[in-house]
């Protein structure tokens, strides 16, 4: 019979894993890159999680829990320095665009395309995402239908971003947007 894994260990190991996938954009390492990156083995890694893909699947569900922190906090500061939607917008991409956020912008285009190769879980995860920002512009703009157009030109100048370097291009966007909406 096998001892209980510590729990306090396990999270600590569990958000030093998430801190790999962020900074590597991916979860595609295998388990001994990522126990060597954190200073540990992938026998430990394999104790505390089972698996690789259960060590990914609980890495997700942490990834969840911090792009809900994340977009709550992008939300917040947003609303608090700007006194239109439109500035707003901006602020929430300025802070998207920001370097410390490449990283997990990044990851959150790996699990897409995760999705596209018909991953179930990654899929799902990524439906709640969207509900979760769609819910959130929709408090912004109070309207879902410009706030779906809006969540789906932030994915596309999020890509955009991602591939070239060029946040001017989203920024561009969402101000043209903007002034539609506030003009309508």
């Amino acid at each position: 019979m096998s001892r209980p894994t510590e729990p306090q260990k396990k999270a600590e190991l569990l958000e030093k894993c998430l801190e790999v996938a962020i900074e590597a954009g991916a979860l595609d390492a295998s388990i001994n890159a990522i126990a060597k990156h954190i200073g540990t083995s992938g026998r430990m890694l394999v104790y505390h999680f089972g698996s690789k893909q259960e060590l990914e699947r609980q890495v997700i569900a942490r990834l969840e829990v911090r792009l809900r922190e994340q977009l709550q906090s992008l939300q917040n500061t947003a609303l608090a320095d700007a006194d239109t939607v439109a500035e707003s917008l901006l602020a929430m991409w300025q802070q998207f665009t920001a370097p410390e956020m490449q990283g997990l912008l990044k990851l959150t285009m790996d699990l897409n395309l995760r999705a596209m190769q018909g991953d179930a879980e990654t899929q799902q995860f990524l439906e709640r995402e969207t509900q979760q920002w769609i819910e959130s512009l929709t408090a912004l703009t109070q309207d879902e239908a410009v706030a779906r157009s809006l969540f789906h030109l932030f994915q596309g100048a999020i890509l955009d971003f991602l591939t070239t370097g060029n946040a001017q291009r989203g920024e561009q966007s969402i101000k043209e947007i903007s002034s539609r909406h506030s003009a309508g």
